[in-house]
């Protein structure tokens, strides 16, 4: 191969922009005006010919937001000019921990956002992301984007290549072989620092059409730039630099007919750059917040404004509570990677989202007619009414079979039975595990607030149900002699068939599943895991049974656990501190005779600091694989068991173990479902063979260190964050099984726990419409909304097989007939 020469050199001139990083988000907003005051003083005056805003169009709306009239209007107008780039991205959102929906989404708003101010960019720039999903190719796609600049995650020779999705969508890539942290024209020694890059970037090169990504994080472009480029190109004849905007370079590796090497799905690789891979599990409590808005989004306040008919969404509304959700997506937010002050912004931030979403599905509850936001009048049921006249909605497009679980809250004194009965009057099969005193603030528009006090009831329904059906019901407190009588479950001491808790507290399942904690002192930061000098692990189980109550086929059993754990490391970092902390916790298992699967709630209370707690399951098998959900695929990888220097390695990350889940895991004969833990590890467990190991929390105290064995430099500030040994203290909800079925099954029941049946109160049947059959039930659902006068339905297919498309009375969006293997399909009808 012949290269050019000179080399061609296309100066990108660009800012990383995280709204928030090591300052919280309005420091780095009053950041953002210098530096955009300085771009636009280049841009007027033509010695910066083009400005590449890193991509996410969010950081635009927070310029505008702070910005005077002028510096605004002088963005806004470089712009429409086209020498201001923007888009595609909303923010720069980590890939892992939020879903394939959360990231079309993303897409979607940036395009739309960036559309309003210019023409938007369409290339996948992801300079920073820490890896990538596999599907990104085939979403790029889906947005008219068919190419890409990327960085971590990737470990090939030639910065140019192909990347091809699970689908074999496909998009040309650009490698950062050296990062997009490039300023050598702000430095002193320019030319020393420009003519080392290019060394290094030059022999990487396919093609000989070079990129530098001139900027950094939060970085003005300097003002000798353009004249540095003309001294440059003047004083040598190996490299021309020009100035140019992404897609010009694009353009002119285009023009190049070479052959590109070829990566297939997920990138992960951390052989050339760091991956950081332990920010799965750093601050477990935003992940949980996070996870419950998104679900709240997706499996709530979309499919009840799409599916109620005659009501018309609240368009604004729904946009704004996107974009509140995003912004916390974004990498340095979402991993929890950041100064403390952020994360307690951020935490805020998720609650007033929440409390967003309430109101949002009240709003459609009173459009509807099920509710009335009134105490005088009004239709539906009063505000101040319980759950005894109410609708169960199954808000996914999947059948569902069986016994349900629902709870409802009772008005006044604890019945001694209650009974459920149809539209018709008719007794349903019920059962009642488990009842609390409840107290709910009501607050008409009409008059003054007061709280709905009772009991919360969990129950269990023998009742089928369709694709977003809605079922009127009613629950009344009757004689347990009654028709369809059930009262509340009593306490019992009979055998668990399958469960076993042995002398020394041990849990077994099966008499082949043991279930049990281990904990291990953290000696890294919010980035890396790393081991102590002299680590003290430490296997936990010995529960003990508080109660166990018994109601028909259900079984709840309610254990407990306390043990002794070092407080954190020693004053030298390298061993256990002398002082010890007691960690307790309970776990609630539910159980169904004739199901695979146990349901279960985990409580962990911890004020250990320095320390990895991990909920370990081990069923005696050697295990060369695992599988995990990721956005829009089921993701599977060769076991990597865990190594760690004595000493760090300069400049490089100790191999990936820990593997990212949206919410569902398989290893060997193992399968767990979960909300919240999305980081797990196969390891050596006990009794010489492999376990799986889902994190519960990780305890740290920096940003970033420079002293870890698992990663030889710093990656970030060398920050205190106090904040991040906070354990967290919620409900962790997960279920496992032995044996299961297909990954779609284990998808589904993954959506079942994330996106449960909704309880509404009040009745309108003529409120809904029809329930929805999806064309195969093996495919999985992504989203349901209104888009404008029509419906919007997403389902992707996580099979090896193609399978049914064609959906009677709906379109499928760019596509016709069945889903492919591995393919993301949309559908829309008129509402």
């Amino acid at each position: 191969m012949t290269l050019p020469k000179p080399y061609q050199v296309s100066v990108v001139v660009q800012t990383h922009w995280d709204r928030e990083w090591y300052y919280p988000q309005q420091t780095f907003a009053s950041r953002l005006l210098a530096v955009m005051e300085r771009v636009c003083d280049q841009l007027d005056d033509g010695r910066l010919q083009h400005f590449l805003f890193d991509g996410q169009v969010c950081a635009l709306e927070d310029l505008l937001l702070e910005a005077e009239p002028d510096l605004a209007e002088r963005v806004q107008a470089h712009a429409r000019a086209g020498r201001i780039a923007l888009g595609p991205w909303y923010v720069m959102a980590d890939e892992f921990l939020v879903s394939g929906e959360s990231l079309w989404r993303n897409l979607e708003i940036g395009l739309a956002t960036a559309a309003q101010f210019g023409e938007p960019q369409r290339i996948g720039y992801l300079p920073d992301s820490f890896g990538h999903i596999a599907q990104m190719p085939q979403l790029l796609r889906h947005h008219g984007i068919g190419s890409s600049v990327t960085w971590r995650g990737i470990g090939l020779r030639h910065a140019e290549f192909r990347w091809v999705a699970p689908d074999g969508s496909v998009v040309d890539a650009v490698y950062l072989t050296q990062g997009y942290y490039q300023h050598p024209l702000n430095v002193t020694d320019w030319q020393g620092a420009l003519t080392r890059y290019l060394e290094a970037i030059a022999p990487r090169s396919l093609t000989g059409a070079l990129l530098l990504t001139q900027g950094g994080d939060h970085l003005a472009p300097v003002a000798q730039l353009a004249g540095r480029i003309t001294q440059f190109n003047a004083a040598q004849d190996r490299y021309e630099l020009v100035q140019h905007s992404l897609q010009q370079h694009l353009d002119a590796l285009a023009a190049h007919d070479v052959e590109r090497p070829s990566l297939q799905g997920e990138l992960r690789d951390n052989t050339q750059s760091f991956v950081l891979p332990d920010v799965l599990s750093t601050r477990r409590y935003l992940k949980d917040l996070h996870q419950r808005a998104e679900d709240r989004l997706l499996g709530e306040t979309e499919p009840l404004w799409a599916w109620l008919a005659g009501v018309q969404p609240p368009e604004h509304a729904l946009l704004q509570s996107w974009k509140a959700l995003i912004q916390q997506q974004a990498h340095d937010s979402i991993c929890g990677c950041s100064a403390d002050e952020v994360h307690d912004e951020m935490e805020t931030r998720l609650v007033s989202l929440d409390q967003r979403l309430a109101a949002l599905r009240a709003r459609a509850l009173h459009a509807a007619g099920l509710q009335s936001p009134l105490q005088h009048g009004g239709d539906g049921v009063s505000v101040f009414a319980d759950d005894a006249t109410f609708t169960l909605f199954n808000p996914l497009p999947l059948a569902t079979e069986g016994w349900q679980a629902v709870e409802l809250l009772l008005q006044g004194l604890q019945p001694a039975a209650v009974r459920l009965l149809d539209a018709n009057g008719t007794p349903l099969p019920l059962h009642w595990l488990a009842c609390e005193p409840a107290r709910s603030l009501r607050s008409p528009l009409d008059d003054f607030p007061d709280p709905v006090v009772g009991h919360r009831l969990q129950l269990r329904v023998a009742l089928p149900l369709q694709g977003l059906q809605a079922v009127a019901l009613r629950l009344e407190a009757c004689d347990p002699a009654a028709a369809g009588a059930a009262t509340l479950a009593a306490d019992t001491t009979k055998a668990i068939a399958g469960l076993h808790l042995d002398e020394d507290g041990d849990l077994h399942w099966q008499g082949r599943l043991q279930l049990l904690l281990h904990t291990e002192l953290d000696a890294g930061d919010s980035y890396n895991f790393s081991p102590s000098a002299q680590p003290a692990r430490q296997w936990h189980s010995r529960f003990r049974a508080i109660s166990q109550r018994r109601s028909g086929p259900f079984t709840q059993l309610k254990l407990g656990y306390a043990f002794e754990q070092p407080q954190s490391l020693d004053e030298h970092r390298r061993g256990p501190s002398q002082t010890n902390v007691t960690t307790s916790g309970e776990l609630t298992l539910w159980l169904t005779e004739g199901s695979p699967w146990v349901d279960a709630q985990l409580t962990h209370h911890s004020a250990a600091q320095d320390q990895r707690t991990r909920l370990v399951f081990a069923a005696g098998e050697m295990l060369t694989e695992s599988a995990g959900d990721t956005a829009f695929h089921w993701t599977r990888r060769p076991v990597v068991k865990a190594t760690y220097p004595a000493e760090p390695t300069p400049q490089r990350e100790t191999p990936v173990v820990v593997n990212p889940s949206l919410s569902a895991v398989q290893a060997g004969s193992i399968a767990v479902v979960h909300r919240g833990l999305q980081e797990f590890e196969i390891v050596d467990g006990p009794h010489g063979s492999d376990a799986l190991a889902l994190t519960l929390q990780r305890a740290v105290g920096w940003l970033s260190r420079r002293d870890m064995v698992s990663r030889g430099a710093g990656a970030g500030p060398d920050l205190p964050t106090p904040g991040a040994q906070r354990g967290f203290d919620g409900a962790t909800s997960f279920a496992f099984a032995l044996d299961t079925a297909a990954p779609d099954a284990l998808l589904q029941r993954a959506l079942r726990l994330r996106r449960p049946l909704l309880v509404l109160p009040g009745h309108q049947p003529a409120a809904w419409r029809e329930p929805l059959v999806l064309p195969s039930d093996r495919l999985v659902p992504s989203s349901l909304r209104r888009v404008d006068t029509e419906l919007e339905l997403r389902v992707w297919n996580p099979l090896n097989q193609a399978l049914p498309g064609l959906l009677p009375g709906w379109t499928r969006i760019g596509a016709d007939g069945d889903v492919q293997p591995h393919q993301i399909a949309t559908y829309r009808r008129p509402a």
